[in-house]
């Protein structure tokens, strides 16, 4: 059995991340969130509109997709980076990093200076990807006391420059 690899999202792929992008929403969110049932009614006209808008990596195990990150550009200079998702039976392997540097890969050839995420300030698994990465936190980073803790920011954003 091959590595899983990564590979880049194009417009004729829009079933595929569809249903890749409905799962790891529903693992997220649930189906019962407000952006799941939006995009579940999603048009083909419209998934293919956000392959075009949005660059699209997935994570190709065997013959499944197990994994997702978008890229888009904010500006000349800056790539943010969302929605990194692994389905759960791969996970722990290392395999978010692959596709975060798939995308920080992207972002570079697009020349872009610096690239940006916002994170679950508790998804520890997902910032330790970050940091290995090369990314640190910029702003939210929560406080460390326990009163300071119950007001601290759900989510925090980290940046990585590209030299």
């Amino acid at each position: 059995m091959s590595a899983p690899t990564v590979t880049r999202l194009v417009e004729a792929d829009w079933r595929a991340f569809a249903a890749l992008r409905l799962r790891a929403l529903d693992d997220t969110l649930g189906t019962e969130d407000r952006q799941y049932r939006e995009e579940l009614a999603f048009t083909a006209s419209q998934w293919r509109r956000r392959l075009r808008a949005h660059t699209q990596f997935a994570l190709l195990d065997g013959e499944d997709l197990v994994g997702l990150i978008g890229a888009q550009r904010q500006t000349v200079e800056t790539v943010y980076l969302y929605s990194l998702w692994l389905e759960p039976q791969v996970r722990g392997r290392g395999l978010g990093h692959d596709l975060v540097s798939a995308a920080v890969d992207w972002a570079c050839t697009q020349g872009a200076r610096v690239v940006t995420l916002r994170v679950e300030s508790g998804n520890a698994a997902a910032r330790g990807i970050y940091r290995r990465l090369g990314f640190d936190v910029v702003a939210g980073e929560p406080a460390t006391d326990d009163a300071a803790h119950e007001s601290a920011p759900r989510e925090i954003t980290m940046s990585r420059s590209l030299g």
